[in-house]
């Protein structure tokens, strides 16, 4: 509801002429005068043709000792132009009549204080608000269509309706017939009105209603709103107000309703009811025949009452007697409340008369239990999940128990949160090693705490008494985007170096990684990854899958290791395929590598979980490596922290004649930060490991597919 305000502006000639300040031209003005230009003007919402505020005007100015010095009592008295001796003056303005009550009189005042300087014409604004209080009646289309002519509304001023001192005019008091605004003088001391409808229905007989409005305030306006509803609850003698508070004026609206009504014996429908155990009843009113009843109670309906189908069955726990056609009483006990779960249940009742009337209307009932696990309640990073039970009393012994599904009970105490919720919480388990490298590692244990896509069990037990067990899923982590290979445009069987994999292929060696076919895989396709020696001063390119990008520049090439990706849920291995074809003893090592010529050569897959600004770039060819890292001997590179990896060296040449399951445990150097730097995932694939060093074999050959996270 806009705010409505009722404002008279007195103005400075000097801002309607557009000038901030301007000389004197009277020469008769001594040079310590100033100038003031005067006009009057209106803005007020109520537009009258027959009443003009303007016609009751009242101008005064005021020096700095509070003498009189002009008084005009027209718009067209008040000078163009007058001259004043230069300091403070005050202004007051008063405009219309004041009345006690009246529909067309009403009464602004405002005052300003400004400050003329010598020389200049000074700027002035007087605000002018209304002064009455002002009560609009507004009669709903519905009210002329239900009731006879002749229907009224009196407002009075006053605490009680007293229709003897509003007809005598003892009290300011307005009968309004039709819509109209009235506006009142409230007398001293007196913050409060009351009224009364009256009208008659060619049916029900007379109607009338009495109420009060209070704290009211001088300017302020109130709308009354007189309907008859279909979609408000109450007899037809019940009164509806309402009130919107967000703004200087107040619209109240008054309903006189003829539709079904329900209330809860002994207890208020508007308020949540604590429910544990015994009955609830409602009580159902109609004007017309009763027609139909519905409950709807987590998602079930249940039908009450068919006007058409004497022979309801209703479940067990809900009675519903009819005293007449037009009054039902529903009952509500411990059967039916147990079908209900724990926490805030929303009992909604549809209510239908033979008359067209209507009511939907709910009550809140809130039962003890343990409550659902919301996806807001875990977290499958921190592997954290908070279990809650609704319980009434703060001093109850309340404790939890929660497992992996068909894993151990792990015992938890309960902890008192307020708003009756008891809740405990439980994380993941880590066990602590050493790596190769001496470093500390950990890994989160899946039987503790909750992971993606998991099944978990649930109870509490409540002052000795154990609750049902409840389940609950977690939501499923993140694919590993093209993890799969079915993709034949990813950049890694090419050489357009822009998709999440990539590898080195490059128009200067036979390529290094293309799609391919192998027994034993998921999908339609893999990924081969070959080795070849590329020309004189390159002696060995290794077959590689990364995710990642690489740039060849001349006789070398740069990999940039690192993806972004949105991590959902911690995993603790990454699972993939792979078949190991061909895997030689080393026959290359051009800078001076780990492995003999001679020896067996070994293909490597890792992955590496970081934290990343950058890219983080290795530099190979026919020079020595540059950026050369591995995620096992190191918890940081440049570009930011490695939180975790998993890594696995392959030195025999696979057996069979399909791909071989392979999971890598990851192993956390940290484990509470989650990556949400610019590059956050390392995989790598080659078929030598230490290929930078163009050391290894040159007729390797590793088939890999279907990488995907284990949690």
């Amino acid at each position: 509801m806009p705010m409505k305000r009722h404002i008279l502006r007195l103005l400075a000639a000097s801002l309607l002429l557009g000038a901030c300040s301007e000389p004197l031209v009277d020469s008769a003005a001594s040079g310590d005068e100033g100038g003031l230009a005067l006009r009057v003007a209106t803005s007020r919402n109520e537009t009258d043709a027959a009443y003009d505020p303007m016609e009751h005007l009242v101008v005064r100015l005021y020096n700095a000792e509070g003498g009189l010095l002009r008084k005009y009592t027209a718009a067209d008295d008040i000078p163009a132009r007058l001259a004043l001796r230069a300091g403070d003056y005050r202004i007051a303005v008063e405009a219309g009549e004041r009345a006690a009550a009246d529909f067309v009189k009403r009464f602004y005042t405002g005052e300003e204080t400004f400050t003329v300087t010598a020389g200049e014409t000074t700027p002035a604004e007087v605000t002018c608000r209304i002064r009455n209080t002002t009560v609009e009646i507004r009669f709903d289309a519905s009210v002329a269509e239900q009731l006879a002519e002749g229907y009224r509304a009196t407002v009075m001023t006053g605490e009680a309706f007293d229709a003897e001192a509003a007809a005598s005019g003892a009290v300011p008091a307005l009968d309004y017939t039709t819509d109209a605004t009235g506006y009142f003088t409230l007398p001293e001391g007196v913050t409060a009105m009351a009224y009364r409808f009256e009208g008659s229905h060619p049916e029900r007989g007379e109607i009338s209603r009495e109420g009060r409005l209070s704290d009211l305030k001088e300017g302020g306006k109130y709308t009354l709103t007189f309907r008859f509803s279909k979609d408000k609850p109450g007899y037809l003698e019940v009164l509806l107000i309402e009130v919107d508070p967000s703004t200087d004026d107040r619209d109240d609206t008054i309903i006189f309703s003829p539709d079904p009504s329900i209330e809860g014996v002994d207890f208020d429908m508007a308020e949540t009811q604590r429910y544990t155990a015994g009955e609830r009843s409602f009580r159902i009113a109609t004007m017309g025949a009763m027609q139909r009843v519905t409950l709807t109670a987590d998602g079930t309906e249940h039908t009450l009452y068919d006007a058409a189908n004497a022979d309801l069955a209703l479940p067990e726990g809900i009675a519903a007697v009819a005293g007449s056609r037009q009054a039902l009483t529903v009952t509500l006990s411990d059967p039916f409340f147990a079908t209900l779960g724990a926490g805030d249940r929303t009992l909604a009742f549809d209510i239908a008369d033979a008359d067209g009337g209507h009511l939907a209307a709910a009550a809140t009932f809130r039962l003890q239990g343990l409550l659902p696990v919301a996806e807001t309640d875990y977290d499958l990073w921190t592997n954290t999940v908070k279990l809650k039970a609704l319980v009434f009393d703060p001093e109850a012994a309340v404790t939890f128990a929660f497992r992996k599904e068909d894993g151990a009970w792990i015992e938890l105490p309960g902890t008192y949160a307020g708003d009756d919720i008891f809740e405990a919480e439980t994380t993941a388990s880590w066990s602590e090693g050493t790596n190769d490298a001496g470093l500390a590692v950990y890994r989160p244990d899946p039987a503790t705490g909750v992971f993606a896509a998991g099944r978990y069990a649930y109870r509490a037990t409540i002052d000795g008494a154990e609750t049902a067990e409840a389940t609950f899923t977690t939501a499923a982590g993140a694919p590993i985007p093209g993890g799969d290979m079915e993709n034949g445009a990813m950049s890694c069987f090419n050489n357009d170096h822009g998709s999440f994999w990539d590898s080195g292929n490059n128009s200067m060696s036979d390529p290094l990684c293309v799609q391919s076919t192998f027994a034993g895989i998921a999908g339609s396709y893999c990924a081969k990854l070959a080795a070849n020696k590329p020309m004189a001063l390159v002696n060995l390119a290794a077959g590689n899958l990364f995710t990642g990008s690489f740039v060849v520049k001349g006789v070398g090439g740069t990999v940039s290791f690192g993806q972004p990706y949105a991590w959902t849920a911690r995993p603790t291995a990454l699972r993939l395929l792979y078949y190991a074809a061909s895997l030689g003893a080393v026959n290359q090592n051009q800078h001076a590598g780990p492995l003999e010529v001679g020896t067996q050569d070994r293909m490597r897959i890792y992955v590496a979980i970081v934290d990343w600004d950058a890219p983080h770039d290795v530099k190979s060819g026919s020079k020595k490596p540059e950026g050369v890292w591995d995620p096992t001997d190191r918890t940081s590179v440049g570009e930011g922290a490695i939180v975790g990896y998993g890594s696995t060296f392959i030195d025999t040449q696979s057996e069979g004649d399909a791909m071989i399951p392979l999971e890598l445990p990851i192993h956390y150097y940290d484990k509470e930060l989650k990556p949400s730097k610019a590059y956050t995932l390392v995989i790598s694939c080659a078929t030598s490991a230490y290929g930078d060093f163009m050391n290894g074999c040159t007729t390797n050959v590793l088939y890999v597919d279907d990488f995907a996270w284990v949690y």
